[in-house]
């Protein structure tokens, strides 16, 4: 389905950015796309906007509705090894044991909801709302599936999903054909194409624990202003792909769940904080709807 990216106000000067982005070359991850937002302290801001929320590809993701969020900052990278590691330190809290392939510089997994809760909140943040993730992945590719393509595609320029480098590792594994990102499991943060505010790895490296309390049965219908799921639940809603994830759950709607206890090497997650009124560009309506 074709959708309509709409920028007020920006689109003058975007347009203009846009332009000699295009003058200079694809030179770097970091900068091959144009960040629309702004970024301070690691993390990007994403302006008040309205979007189309969901897909009918399943029950649990739909009815496909508008949602009108407020202007909040998200992680431009995942948690980090060494982040976290910090956090344990001046907390005392355990540090998760980490699989020996993963490093300082590459997301944080193994970590249960709570842990990452606990993190976020030290940190003076939160944990992003269901909704939110979606609003930033959809500013990768706004259509309800990641843009992997038809064509055979080697580089960076993507997202680090399981691809014909973990097929090197597992034999027999369901991964996107014609595809190698270079990494058998978690890459470095920041090592992919960002979204258009600057946020990297929302379709691929780690599944990403979010806020929200899991409803199976779907969405409500009509806009909802700030949805923050279910009051209580079982599962915490999990949102994003990973190193061993392609197929089907290549899709910015698609919704994963566990209980908040659990970890797996495939999990880990990114942190949002609330954008104060009056914030330059808290103002700014962006809108992705539906042709």
């Amino acid at each position: 389905m074709k959708l309509i990216l709409l920028f007020p106000l920006l689109f003058i000067i975007t347009a203009c950015v846009f332009q000699n982005s295009q003058k200079a070359g694809n030179t770097g991850s970091q900068n091959q796309m144009v960040n629309l937002g702004e970024v301070r302290d690691g993390m990007a801001l994403h302006p008040a906007g309205v979007f189309i929320m969901g897909s009918n590809y399943k029950k649990n993701e739909a009815p496909q509705h508008e949602v009108e969020l407020d202007a909040f900052w998200m992680d431009i990278h995942e948690v980090t090894v060494s982040q976290f590691r910090e956090f344990c330190r001046q907390t005392g809290t355990k540090f998760p044991v980490q699989p020996d392939w993963n490093s300082e510089n590459h997301p944080l997994v193994n970590v249960t909801w709570n842990e990452a809760e606990a993190y976020a909140r030290w940190a003076g943040k939160r944990l992003p709302t269901e909704a939110e993730w979606e609003y930033a992945a959809r500013f990768r590719n706004s259509a309800a599936e990641y843009d992997y393509g038809t064509q055979n595609l080697f580089g960076r320029q993507f997202g680090n999903i399981a691809d014909e480098s973990l097929l090197r590792l597992k034999l027999q594994f369901p991964v996107k054909s014609n595809y190698d990102d270079g990494f058998v499991f978690t890459a470095p943060v920041g090592q992919y194409s960002p979204n258009r505010f600057g946020v990297c790895d929302l379709d691929g490296n780690v599944l990403e624990w979010c806020g929200d309390w899991y409803a199976g049965d779907g969405y409500k219908e009509g806009r909802i202003m700030n949805p923050a799921g279910p009051e209580n639940g079982r599962y915490k809603v999990i949102r994003g792909g990973a190193y061993n994830r392609s197929g089907y759950y290549l899709r910015v709607s698609y919704r994963s769940w566990y209980p908040p206890h659990v970890r797996f090497d495939f999990i880990g997650f990114r942190c949002v904080r609330s954008a104060q009124p009056g914030n330059r560009n808290s103002e700014l309506k962006m809108t992705l709807l539906n042709e």
